[in-house]
């Protein structure tokens, strides 16, 4: 079962924040802000990283209304804080 970590909103804007989403997914840890979004990331030996961010959770039918995958911390952070700002998740090629 794996290990799931909350942010709270605006969080991942600081450098802080940042550097936590990126270590608890280097750990295979899941990253929530509540139901705001979700990421979770498949690390591989080569140090490349697929790191799924899921938005808008709807508790009334148990699933993520958006879904988006980033190749880079970098870029997931970048989405992550536009989605927080603009409620809009950005596809990897728009950062």
């Amino acid at each position: 079962m794996s290990t799931v970590t909350e942010m709270s909103p605006g969080q991942i804007a600081t450098p802080e924040g940042s550097e936590k989403l990126k270590g608890e997914l280097l750990s295979a840890h899941t990253v929530r802000c509540g139901d705001d979004w979700m990421a979770i990331a498949a690390v591989y030996s080569d140090g490349a990283a697929e790191i799924t961010v899921s938005a808008k959770y709807n508790p009334d039918i148990g699933k993520w209304s958006t879904h988006e995958y980033y190749y880079s911390f970098e870029k997931t952070t970048q989405a992550l804080i536009i989605l927080e700002q603009s409620g809009k998740l950005p596809v990897e090629e728009e950062l």
